[in-house]
Formats: C-alpha cells, sequence, structure tokens
C-alpha cells in the first residue's frame, strides 16, 4: 500500500488524530509512488506497487481457476490455434511487450470475453459462433488487449486496497463514536461493491486502444460496432427466452460485464481518428466463416445437455425434466432453469459430508442452519432421497423453497432445489413433485447416443426460408429469433440468394 505506517498505536489515537490520520493518508495516496504514466493510455495511472511482474504473476494464478469456471478450454487445435494466431498478431501492435500473451477458447456457450491482468486473455466458445467476421472478432480481442495494457485489472485491484485501508480506518472512527459494528460491514460491503467491474471511463478506454491495436493490424474498425449490434440483439433474444424484460442479461453476458453502447464505441472511433484515417480496413468474414465452420455448438455432452424439457448427462448416466415451460441453461457447476412466472430451479452435485442417509444429509448437511418442514424419506429411481420445503423472502417478496436430496454414491448427493413465489406454491406442487420424480439412470446405449450440435455454414439455395434453416436449432418458438441473431439477419430481412449462414446440426 501507499500508506506509510504509523509509530503510533491505532488504541491511542484520538478523533483529531484519526481525521488526520485520513487526510494524510489521501493525500499519499496520489504520490509519485503509486502513480506513473501508463504507456498505452498516456495517462496516470494509480496501480500502487503492483509492477509488471505482478500482474503476470496474478493472471498465472488465476487462469486455472478460470478454466475451472468455465468448463476448461475448448478442445479444437484448428479453431484455437486461429484465434491464438489474430490474439498474438494483435499484441504486437500493443505499447506492452513485456507480456506473454496468451489466448484461451473457453468451453462454455455463454457468451462473454474478458481478460487477467498480465495478458491472459479469454473468448468463450459462444462469442465465436455469434461474431461473423474476423474483423469483429478482432475487435473483441482487441478490446480485451486494452484492458490489459491500460492496466485497469491493477487500478481496480489498488482501488480496492484503499477503499479497505479506508473502511478499517472509518471503522476505528464508528467504533470511537460507539456506532454498532454491522454497520461497519454493511459499508463495506456498497464500498466493495461501488468499484466492482471496469468503470464507464475503463470501458471508453478499452474500446479507444482497442480501434487503435485492431487499425493497425489491418482490421475495419466498424467491427467493434457491427459486434456490439450483434451482441444486444443476443441479449434481448436470450431474455425473451427466460421470460425476462427485453435487453435483461444476467452476471455472465457480455453486455452485462462490459456495458457498452453502440455511440461509445463511436465516440471512441472518433479519439482513435488518428489510427483509421484513410485505411478501410479488411473484415475477412468468408475466412472466419470457414474456420467456425463445424465447430462445437451450445452445450459439450462432457458436461450434459439441455434438450427441450430435458437435461441428460451422457457421463454420468442420468437425465431428468423439468417442469413444463421452464427453461433450462446448463453450466460446469449446475443446472438452472426458470419459468417466466418467476418459478425457479437448480441441481447440481455435492460432497455427502458423512451423512448416512439422506434424511440425514437434508437435515445436517444440505439445510444445517435451517428448519425444514415435512421432511420425508422416499426412494426415486431406486435411490434414497429425501425432500422437505421451507418459506424464506427473495428478491421479490415471499417465497417457498423445496428441496430434493437424492443419493448418487456413499459420498456424493444429486440436488434439486425447487422455489416459487408463495403465493404459486400450489401452482407448482405437482410439476416440481413430477420434475423430481423424473431423475432417472440411462442405458449406455441411451448415452452413446447424446451428440454434440455442430455450427454448419452453408450457402442459401433458392427455396430455403428461416423457418426451415432454423428448425434444428434448441431453442423451440424462439429458433428464428436465434437464427437472425446468428446470421446478422433483422426482423423483417429475408435472405439473399447464395447468403452464407449458421445452421446447427447434429
Amino acid at each position: 500500500m501507499c500508506l506509510e505506517q504509523t509509530s503510533r498505536p491505532f488504541d491511542r489515537l484520538n478523533r483529531r488524530q484519526l481525521l488526520a490520520g485520513l487526510v494524510s493518508g489521501a493525500a499519499l495516496a496520489g504520490t509519485s509512488a503509486c502513480v506513473g504514466t501508463n504507456a498505452a493510455s498516456g495517462r496516470d495511472s494509480f496501480t500502487g506497487f503492483q509492477t509488471i511482474q505482478d500482474d503476470i504473476a496474478e493472471g498465472r494464478k488465476n487462469h486455472p481457476k478460470i478454466l475451472q469456471s468455465f468448463g476448461g478450454a475448448y478442445d479444437d487445435a484448428r479453431v484455437a490455434g486461429y484465434v491464438g494466431k489474430i490474439g498474438l498478431a494483435l499484441a504486437k501492435q500493443t505499447e506492452y511487450q513485456q507480456y506473454p500473451y496468451q489466448f484461451t477458447i473457453l468451453n462454455t456457450q455463454i457468451v462473454n470475453a474478458f481478460a487477467l491482468p498480465g495478458g491472459y486473455v479469454y473468448i468463450t466458445r459462444g462469442l465465436l459462433t455469434l461474431a461473423s467476421s474476423e474483423a469483429e472478432l478482432a475487435g473483441v480481442l482487441s478490446h480485451e488487449l486494452a484492458h490489459v495494457t491500460a492496466r485497469h485489472g491493477a487500478e481496480r485491484h489498488t482501488a480496492q486496497q484503499v477503499a479497505q485501508l479506508g473502511l478499517l480506518l472509518g471503522a476505528l472512527g464508528l467504533r470511537a463514536a460507539g456506532l454498532p459494528s454491522d454497520l461497519m460491514q454493511v459499508g463495506q460491503t456498497v464500498a466493495l461493491a461501488a468499484i466492482t467491474g471496469y468503470s464507464r471511463e475503463q470501458e471508453l478506454e478499452a474500446d479507444t486502444l482497442g480501434i487503435r491495436y485492431m487499425s493497425r493490424a489491418g482490421y475495419n474498425a466498424d467491427a467493434m460496432a457491427s459486434f456490439l449490434g450483434s451482441l444486444r440483439a443476443h441479449s434481448q433474444v436470450e431474455a425473451q427466452v427466460l421470460g425476462l424484460p427485453p435487453g435483461t442479461v444476467d452476471e455472465f453476458n457480455i453486455m452485462s460485464t462490459h456495458p457498452r453502447t453502440v455511440e461509445r464505441v463511436r465516440q471512441a472511433q472518433r479519439a482513435a481518428a488518428r489510427e483509421t484515417e484513410g485505411r478501410a480496413g479488411r473484415w475477412a468474414a468468408d475466412a472466419y466463416l470457414n474456420k467456425i465452420d463445424g465447430m462445437m455448438f451450445g452445450d459439450d455432452p462432457e458436461q450434459g445437455v439441455v434438450r427441450g424439457q430435458t437435461f441428460i448427462h451422457p457421463v454420468l448416466r442420468f437425465e431428468f425434466e423439468a417442469p413444463p415451460g421452464f427453461h433450462l441453461r446448463n453450466s460446469p457447476s449446475r443446472v438452472q432453469g426458470r419459468h417466466p412466472s418467476g418459478a425457479e430451479m437448480i441441481f447440481d452435485m455435492a460432497p455427502s459430508n458423512g451423512a448416512v442417509t439422506a434424511i440425514d444429509y437434508l437435515r445436517h448437511v444440505w439445510a444445517a442452519k435451517t428448519r425444514l418442514h415435512n421432511v420425508e424419506s422416499l426412494v426415486v429411481d431406486g435411490r434414497d432421497a429425501a425432500t422437505g420445503w421451507v418459506e424464506g423472502r427473495g428478491q421479490n417478496g415471499a417465497v417457498r423453497l423445496r428441496a430434493l436430496a437424492i443419493r448418487r454414491d456413499s459420498e456424493k448427493f444429486y440436488r434439486f432445489m425447487y422455489m416459487t413465489p408463495t403465493d404459486q406454491t400450489q401452482r407448482w406442487a405437482e410439476p416440481f413433485r413430477q420434475s423430481g420424480r423424473s431423475f432417472r439412470h440411462i442405458s449406455a446405449a441411451t448415452a452413446a447416443g447424446v451428440l454434440a450440435k455442430r455450427l454448419l455454414v452453408v450457402t442459401a439455395r433458392p427455396d430455403d426460408n428461416i423457418a426451415g434453416l432454423a428448425r434444428t436449432l434448441p431453442y423451440g418458438r424462439f429458433n428464428e429469433d436465434w437464427f437472425r441473431v446468428l446470421n446478422d439477419l433483422a426482423p423483417d430481412q429475408a435472405i439473399k440468394p447464395k447468403q452464407r449462414l449458421k445452421v446447427v446440426a447434429e
């Protein structure tokens, strides 16, 4: 930290000395020991004592955690090599050549991209299927490279340290004033939440620098704005599928983690006009489509797949049905479901922690700090199981939670958690019961028949239409909306003759 340690014990500080310490701490936070001119942005960057080597060490340390959280790296050497080649070409245009730049495709259908300090850049398989040109991919990678070179991660880390120290000093003042300790905890939560994620200014700076890098590498800078339009259309369709208000996104979507608008990207283009003047740059759409042709689309069977209302895990060899009208979403750690009415469900697996029976697990492990009502023993698919319920408060009011634990083996339990607003409890009681009891073992032959869907690039024929080409997508009544997003087609836009299109097949 930038604050010098005082030789006087904290418990001897009076109010005047405490205030003097806060003022001097704020002043010292701006000293030259903590601020340096960033080679990329050209502005003074407040990064504390975190060095370039610290950035690299932080990225290296957290890289395995990222892989674990997002289903590992996508195992396709051809596509990974292509993305890595483009990324390294862009990295050569940056002001910081000290970083060991590394580009990883994450094996998830989630649409996102991000970077760790030290040059670790990530792009998801889902985002690759959404992009339509090499220039759009370059725009995403350049934006993430800019977060690295502007050292936004180091700035955020230093801001967190300063906030925590300020809260520590503030806590002493609260104690001196006789205020309760829980007030300090609330203050800390609010302060840390306020500096989570990149700021508006940092996102604009990343766009400006990103346009610089992609333009220097020969790409058309308009691709950054065009892909932002695709991302927004995707988030709107996803919201419709989940029964949420249009444009609503979740915490994993790139429109949430990188809140940007087309106008702000245009503003960044104007700021980087000297980099793009007189050069149109390439899009390389055909080259890109050729590379992603045959890529996996949607869920990886190794992690389980969603097929309509059914979730199937061919490796662990089980399946279950969601209640009618639920939309399921798979991730490496859990399966989540949502109904437009607000009802939700979560399925996951957890250690037994020594519990001998399902009732023991439910009462003393999973819900050890909660008093469940109507706990009963069940048999599901020939396995020991138990269920119970409790009422609580959700974000939108009172809710009823129904827990179901099913023994997998001596070490683990499968778990269902169903949640509904209390005024809908009766409506969902039977559908939840049927969903839990639908859990069943599947045969080796059934498991072997669960194949990954593939993204194929085809040329439109004279008799092709959107309804026919979209029918193999896994989104039911939203298939045509998804098809339009995949192929950059406006709601009223028709397919052009001989247009290259992305379709999905098994």
